[in-house]
């Protein structure tokens, strides 16, 4: 048996008009093509569709009886083809997305309000985490991509990179490195109390490739695994941080970051993806609000 979605339709429409002129109109086809897909109907079902011996066309018993079974299926056919569609061109559908804290924070914001005007249709899910917990939320399928540090190896990712963070001191405004903004040498740092991270995150590789550092900052006074920790000890005056400048900006009032020379050091932020798989279009929009986002900082 072989039933054609255009045959249905001539079916429905004819069943509704009542006649073969007025449902060619509606369906914008000439009467002998509705004629033709009824009677290829019929010749498929095994069964005569409408009774033609009186003089107003009307249904026979069976085509009477699954007439709103076939206008429902057909609804929820076109429907469903009209979804795949929309997803297809990115315009439906849900993006889910693994971010660092200090992306959800100063990014994101201005990313979902642009693209939810653009996709209304379009849900957002979102994660935060550090780089390594990005790294495995898009390597076993979790999220459909990911916006954290370059921290490797990579094997089965890619990255591809976006703008570099420059790394500088954070204190309080109230500590004596906080009475300045000018940038500072790491060696200046020597004799704070210093708040640094532990090996799991994506910052303590970075800050691990210095050669040199005073004793307090390559011996640190307390590590932590997340830089909402950190804010919150710099924010009581606690101690001292080599943060990457994104990180703080949403708390700035509170205190002071001063840019680290003798070496600068910088975190590269970039999308993280699987390799060979292409992102849905979904995805591949909200990644295109992502760079805008963060066009600004580009030339860091």
């Amino acid at each position: 048996m072989k039933v054609t979605i255009s045959q249905l339709r001539a079916f429905i429409a004819v069943s509704r008009e009542r006649s073969f002129t007025r449902a060619a109109e509606v369906l914008k086809m000439s009467q002998p093509s509705v004629t033709t897909a009824i009677k290829q109907l019929e010749e498929a079902l095994g069964l005569t569709l409408f009774d033609r011996t009186t003089k107003t066309l009307r249904l026979t018993k069976p085509s009477e009886k699954y007439l709103p079974i076939l206008e429902r299926i057909l609804n929820d056919l076109e429907t469903t083809l009209s979804d795949l569609h929309s997803a297809a061109e990115g315009t439906q559908g849900t993006v889910s997305v693994a971010v660092l804290p200090s992306i959800a924070t100063n990014i994101l914001p201005n990313t979902i309000k642009s693209f939810s005007a653009s996709y209304p249709d379009v849900r957002i899910s979102l994660r935060d985490d550090n780089s390594f917990g990005i790294k495995e939320r898009v390597a076993n399928g979790e999220v459909d991509l990911g916006v954290a540090g370059k921290t490797e190896p990579f094997d089965g990712l890619s990255f591809e990179p976006l703008l570099r963070d420059p790394f500088g001191v954070v204190v309080h405004k109230a500590h004596p490195l906080g009475q300045d903004k000018r940038p500072i040498t790491w060696a200046e740092l020597e004799g704070f109390p210093y708040i640094s991270f532990a090996q799991d995150t994506g910052i303590r590789p970075i800050l691990d490739t210095l050669e040199t550092v005073p004793a307090n900052v390559a011996v640190p006074w307390i590590e932590v695994s997340n830089i909402g920790t950190v804010l919150s000890l710099l924010q009581t005056n606690l101690g001292i941080a080599a943060l990457p400048q994104m990180s703080v900006n949403a708390i700035e009032s509170d205190v002071v970051f001063r840019t680290l020379l003798d070496p600068p050091l910088f975190r590269e932020l970039g999308i993280i993806t699987r390799k060979g798989r292409s992102l849905a279009p979904t995805a591949q929009k909200f990644v295109m609000h992502i760079k805008d986002a963060l066009r600004p900082n580009w030339q860091r």
